[in-house]
């Protein structure tokens, strides 16, 4: 009776674990696919020159919608810097690269941490963020603004 009490317990326990995998696994699917949906309207907007405050309020929300979803995905913290970057909104973005930075530290994240810093203003920490992209990656100084070199 033990061995089958222990098997029927361990039969539940593995089940619990595919059921919260498997919610899991819907999040991260949810959260990609938002990222995704958002990447593609931003990019559109850009090559159209044009960053319509109403469409950047609606992928900042989805965003953080999701965002607790996939709380690893990289990808939600840049997306949402640039999203605070089209509103103008420096402070924010520089807030959103730097989670960026602290899931991943590379140096396109340092590089976007630069200009929204640069952008509020606040033009030693910029300089300090533009310093380590191009140290983690030398073909990125091109992209650093001319002043902060």
């Amino acid at each position: 009776m033990k061995g089958r009490d222990a098997g029927f317990m361990l039969a539940a326990w593995l089940s619990l674990c595919l059921v919260m995998q498997t919610v899991r696994w819907h999040d991260r699917m949810e959260a990609s696919r938002v990222l995704r949906q958002v990447e593609l309207l931003s990019m559109a907007a850009a090559a159209r020159g044009e960053a319509p405050p109403q469409l950047m309020s609606t992928n900042l929300e989805a965003l953080r919608r999701v965002s607790g979803k996939d709380p690893v995905e990289v990808g939600i913290p840049i997306a949402l810097g640039t999203q605070y970057l089209f509103l103008t909104r420096f402070d924010r973005a520089a807030e959103a690269y730097q989670d960026a930075i602290q899931l991943e530290p590379r140096p396109e994240g340092y590089l976007n941490l630069g200009r929204a810093q640069w952008f509020a203003g606040r033009r030693d920490e910029a300089r300090l963020s533009f310093a380590t992209a191009v140290r983690l990656d030398p073909r990125l100084a091109s992209q650093v603004p001319g002043d902060a070199r």
